[in-house]
């Protein structure tokens, strides 16, 4: 719904130039509310790039007032890409407290699949761009959402979330990419067919973490589920770090998943890519129930970190029951904020992948 866009011009045109402060009026105050106002290349998150948008711009305006419940965020967000040309609008209200952070948002945007692999944010729009693989796969949604967490400044131990939303199906709209300077006939791969429905429900993620000293061992245990009037979906997840000798570590983790009911394309379990199965692109494995595996050696140096890994994967419950490994190698550096990883399948033709991304986002 293009209205949601509108509001961010209509608090744009009611508020002065410039990027942050407050609206006046002469000499006087008019609104004694901190303001911000944001535009594209100033936030890293109102550029991206990707098969069905292009390159996207976004427009965003934030205002702070006093209220009797206390302060109040509020943030409208529109964006425009070139190639499908279809406006995207959020509006979020948020209210935060030394307890609690409690946002009540309306959209009609772009969303992935795979949330937790942040296919929107930097690391895949660089890829989409400059490598001409774009990892996401889009539907579009329209509705509303109530969600609770912890207030900013404390870990994010659980997220709760009511949900009312319709999903479109979107498709590729461009295949602009570097590659095709020296290869004309390069396009991206097709995007996932969504099924188009409402979806009203609500979701929960539960995460703990033990031991935050690099020198110690270290654990973490995360369980998420989705729960609607047509199906329902869970995940548990386990991570354990034991140092060795030498600045070394060893990290181990298992997740596992299962989905029940009539589950749309864009809720099913998927496997592939660095965040689930190394050394195999999106979508490899796909099913209503997964589990997955992976060990890691890594040893720090100065410059950063390399390490050697092993990944496994099965799904099973849409199409046929399958498994896939592969082994590789990696390198972290600039204090792990960039990763390259090389993978090998262990499977028949055994190929070979590189995936370079932004490691704190795994």
């Amino acid at each position: 719904m293009k209205a949601i866009g509108v509001a961010l011009m209509v608090l744009v045109v009611a508020l002065p130039t410039g990027g942050a402060g407050q609206a006046t009026s002469g000499d006087r105050p008019l609104l004694r509310t901190p303001y911000t106002l944001r535009v594209g290349p100033q936030r890293v998150d109102l550029m991206r790039f990707n098969r069905v948008e292009g390159l996207s711009l976004g427009l965003r305006g934030q205002l702070r007032p006093r209220t009797p419940l206390g302060p109040l965020s509020l943030t409208a967000t529109t964006r425009l890409g070139y190639a499908d040309l279809h406006l995207n609008g959020r509006v979020d209200i948020e209210h935060e407290s030394v307890e609690r952070r409690i946002q009540l948002s309306g959209y009609h945007e772009l969303a992935a699949i795979e949330e937790p692999a942040r296919h929107l944010g930097p690391a895949n729009s660089l890829n989409g761009l400059l490598r001409g693989r774009d990892d996401g796969d889009y539907y579009r949604r329209t509705g509303a959402t109530l969600e609770w967490t912890p207030p900013s400044a404390l870990p994010r131990e659980f997220r709760l979330r009511v949900f009312a939303e319709y999903h479109e199906s979107v498709a590729n709209e461009t295949n602009d990419q570097l590659p095709r300077l020296w290869e004309d006939e390069r396009a991206f791969r097709p995007n996932l067919v969504a099924e188009e429905r409402w979806d009203v429900g609500a979701s929960v993620e539960l995460t703990s973490r033990w031991g935050t000293d690099p020198t110690l061992a270290s654990q973490a245990v995360r369980a998420s589920g989705l729960a609607t009037d047509r199906y329902w979906r869970a995940s548990f997840g386990y991570e354990t770090r034991y140092p060795l000798p030498a600045r070394s570590s060893l990290t181990l983790t298992a997740e596992a998943g299962g989905a029940g009911g009539v589950v749309p394309a864009q809720r099913l379990w998927y496997l592939g890519g660095p965040l689930t199965l190394h050394g195999y692109g999106p979508r490899a494995l796909a099913g209503k129930r997964f589990y997955r595996g992976r060990a890691e050696l890594a040893r720090r140096f100065s410059f950063g970190r390399l390490v050697l890994f092993v990944d496994g994967g099965w799904a099973a419950g849409v199409g046929p029951e399958e498994a896939l490994a592969a082994v590789g190698a990696g390198a972290g550096v600039l204090d792990g904020l960039i990763r390259f990883d090389v993978a090998r399948q262990l499977e028949s033709p055994h190929d070979y992948r590189l995936d370079i991304y932004l490691d704190q986002i795994l």
